[in-house]
């Protein structure tokens, strides 16, 4: 086989686009193709990144037969234990996308529950003493959310930046109980929106009307952490949508497009 043929079938056999794989070299995607189209060749350095990468020797990548080794490799893989085969993290990428998922739901938490907290102090009245408390309040919960949003933010960009790629490293039981978790979260938040809804009339039946804002919005912002995390804990185990989502920084957000990595 050719090296084109070997590296087509090995980064076939890693599910990586040319994309994701000149990520990992350090080339742009139009380098992959023209190696795969034989209209250029790797230097020594990248020869040998593909070696690292793929587990295969600089001959047998050049000019052997890959499609009949990795064959044989399936069948040794086939015969060990199933416990030897259990995925590992090696990235750290769940605990990076459990935290980034808290402090997410947390920052959402935060800036929904400042509205509650401005009207109860507004009391219901407004006028310039109570609008400029309005204001300073929706202000520090803004900031609050900002607490939570920009470390997360530069957390995230620097763990895509060092791994723009990681390994799937859960097991079918439990993407299952992610989306199912997602379930009951989305359930609950959509329970505590009702019980939110019906919050004025229970408060004001035990005379404690002037609460409601309070009370209101903390179901509310109890119920937007709750979807949001749900929702983002069941993404964290997508780990393909991770590989193949492009880097968002916030200069292309404000110019409207995203970067090419």
């Amino acid at each position: 086989m050719s090296f084109r043929d070997n590296l087509q079938h090995l980064r076939g056999t890693r599910d990586l686009s040319q994309a994701q794989l000149a990520t990992l070299l350090g080339v742009s995607r139009q380098s992959v193709a023209k190696w795969e189209a034989e209209k250029s060749y790797p230097e020594m350095d990248k020869l040998i990144k593909l070696c690292d990468l793929f587990e295969c020797s600089l001959d047998d990548l050049v000019r052997g037969d890959s499609t009949g080794s990795a064959t044989a490799s399936e069948a040794i893989v086939e015969a060990e234990p199933a416990s030897a085969a259990t995925p590992v993290d090696k990235d750290g990428y769940d605990e990076h996308m459990r935290r980034r998922a808290w402090d997410v739901a947390a920052g959402v938490a935060v800036i929904v529950m400042s509205f509650g907290v401005a009207m109860f102090v507004t009391g219901g009245g407004y006028n310039s003493a109570t609008v400029s408390a309005s204001i300073i309040v929706h202000l520090v919960g803004i900031a609050l959310g900002l607490c939570f949003f920009v470390p997360t933010y530069r957390s995230h960009a620097a763990f895509r930046k060092e791994h723009p790629v990681v390994e799937d490293c859960y097991t079918p039981e439990e993407k299952a109980e992610a989306r199912r978790r997602k379930l009951f979260g989305v359930g609950g938040g959509v329970a505590l929106l009702v019980l939110g809804m019906f919050m004025p009339g229970m408060l004001q039946s035990i005379q404690m009307f002037s609460f409601v804002p309070l009370w209101l919005f903390a179901c509310f912002a109890a119920a937007a952490a709750l979807l949001v995390h749900s929702v983002m804990m069941d993404r964290r185990v997508d780990v393909s949508f991770y590989n193949g989502a492009p880097d968002f920084t916030i200069q292309s957000l404000l110019r409207g497009r995203r970067t090419d990595s």
